[in-house]
Formats: C-alpha cells, structure tokens, sequence
C-alpha cells in the first residue's frame, strides 16, 4: 500500500511539473533586447557579440560585426527579420544586409526576466542548412545610459603594456556618430577628419565603427565593442580579445572637445 502511494505522489508531482512547464508563456518572455554573452557556457570574446532585438508586431532585429573582406569588418544592424514564438522554439525569417535569405529555429532552454539561453535546432542561408550544436546565453538589457553616455570624454588605455599610452578624446552625440581627437607631434588637437565613427549602445555594451585606424595603421572599415560602465563623471571600458587578453580604458567627462 505505501509502494502505491508513494508511486502516486511521483506521478503527481511528474504531472504538475509538466503542466507548470508546459504552462510557461514563453511568447511574453521573449520581447526585449538580448546579448549575447556566453557560447557552451564560455565567456565570449567582446568582439564577437551579437544582439538580438524581439520588437513589438513580432519584428526583429539582429545586430553583430560583419568581415565584409579581408581589409574591412563593420558593426551593422539589419531590422528586416520577423519572428514568432511557438511553444518553446522561437521562429526567424528574414534578409541580412548583404541579401542572405535566412530561416532560424531556435529551442529555448530556460528564459527569465534577464537571460535567454536557448540552442540552434535549424540554420538556413539561402536554402542550405547549416548544423548548429552550440548553447547561446544572452542577457536582456534593463537599463539605458544613453543619457549619461553622450557627451565629451577624455582619457587613455589601462591595459597594462599598451603602447598606446597618450589621451585622447571621444565626443559622442545623440544621433549614433561621434568625433575622435588625437594630438599631433606639435601638441595640437586635431578632429581627425576621416574617422567616420557611428556607434552603437545596448545597455552596456558598446560597438563602434570607424575608419584607418590611426593607432594600428590599418586601413579601410572597422569595428570594435566594448563592455562599458560609469560611474558619476568617470566611464570604464573594458574588452576580450585574443588570447584572453583584457583590454581597458578610463575616460572623465569634460565640458567640451579641445579647442
């Protein structure tokens, strides 16, 4: 008799566990801004991270760096995805920005009000489809410093052995472009005229595109990204590259570019 009981309240609890999962509405989860920030439970390079954007009218948007050819690597948003939720797989559709036509299922794992983790049950360009067996984590972006973000800021590298150690200026405006100030061997300021710089912010990550990389001496178009904080008037930034190395720069902010 106690056998009985005891495979009852198994089932039962096997039962409610399924109609509780079964019970989740994933569809209101998913609405919001992700990044991605781990893959297989790794911490992925900065560079490397991706954005996905669920809007309202089941929109999407996707957002990540792309190697155009050898000499050019932008940061480019493309709005031309829709979406939709059936059960606990999310449904993509849609054309990047080079004309791919792409149809992406996604299993999901475990969502909550800050991380999306989910798994690639297909990927399809053009067509052909491409396997896909790794566990993406994303966390959802809660709050915006745009307002603090814009603005002039001043400052250097902390990486420890840089050989960039001079200060430059940032000037960052509300309408996703900003200016780059470096000072020429006599001591002036210059705006340098070729930087094309545009960014772009989710929560507290940060990309930017810009032109001939003055530090490097590389040409053509590149993109960088950057896990930013600030505090009051002082902003961190701080990068993943290659080889684990962790790249940082602090920055104050000033009233204005130099004149």
């Amino acid at each position: 008799m106690k056998k009985f009981l005891l495979a009852g309240i198994i089932i039962s609890a096997l039962l409610c566990s399924c109609k509780k999962d079964k019970g989740i509405d994933y569809a209101s989860l998913i609405p919001g801004t992700w990044v991605n920030t781990q893959v297989d439970s790794k911490t992925i390079l900065t560079d490397a991270s991706f954005v996905l954007k669920f809007h309202g009218g089941n929109m999407e948007t996707f957002a990540s760096g792309v190697i155009l050819d050898e000499n050019n690597k932008t940061w480019m948003e493309n709005d031309s995805y829709t979406y939709s939720v059936d059960g606990n797989r999310i449904i993509i559709d849609g054309n990047n920005n080079l004309g791919s036509n792409f149809h992406l299922e996604f299993i999901i794992q475990s969502v909550d009000q800050q991380t999306l983790t989910y798994s690639v049950s297909k990927f399809m360009v053009d067509g052909v489809e491409y396997p896909d067996p790794k566990i993406y984590t994303n966390k959802k972006v809660t709050v915006s410093l745009s307002s603090q973000f814009v603005g002039t800021w001043y400052g250097k590298s902390t990486t420890q052995g840089n050989p960039d150690s001079s200060y430059h200026y940032w000037q960052y405006f509300a309408d996703g472009h900003f200016n780059y100030y470096y000072q020429d061997n006599s001591g002036n300021w210059i705006n340098k005229p070729d930087n094309n710089g545009l960014y772009f912010l989710y929560g507290s990550l940060l990309a930017t595109n810009y032109t001939n990389d003055l530090i490097t001496g590389g040409t053509g178009k590149a993109f960088e990204c950057w896990n930013l904080s600030i505090q009051g008037n002082t902003m961190f930034w701080m990068g993943l590259r290659g080889n684990e190395l962790v790249t940082s720069f602090r920055m104050e902010k000033v009233t204005g570019p130099p004149s």
